[in-house]
């Protein structure tokens, strides 16, 4: 069975394009690799913190970092349904991947 990748276009609530995910994976959850835009930059150090938070299993400080993140209303579109906004809870980007 050959493995289908999906490419997400990753944006913010003003719809800015942020990134690209490239996700070879749907379920449970989305996950690919994060190719940022320029517009990146503007939320690059909440993402930063958040690895940091994680990595250093600082667990209440990561569950407010997340929470932040949720409330930046961020979403997502497909490259084959452009018109179908999906909205993004739980996004990560980390070392160059991105889940939500």
């Amino acid at each position: 069975m050959p493995i289908t990748t999906h490419a997400f276009i990753l944006m913010d609530k003003n719809g800015a394009i942020i990134g690209r995910i490239v996700s070879a994976g749907l379920t449970p959850r989305v996950q690919g690799a994060f190719i940022p835009t320029i517009e990146f930059s503007k939320y690059e150090s909440v993402f930063s913190k958040l690895e940091h938070a994680a990595n250093n299993m600082l667990f209440t400080h990561t569950d407010k970092i997340q929470t932040k993140i949720d409330r930046m209303d961020f979403y997502v579109i497909r490259d084959d349904q452009p018109a179908a906004k999906l909205k993004v809870k739980g996004l990560q980007v980390m070392e160059g991947e991105a889940i939500f």
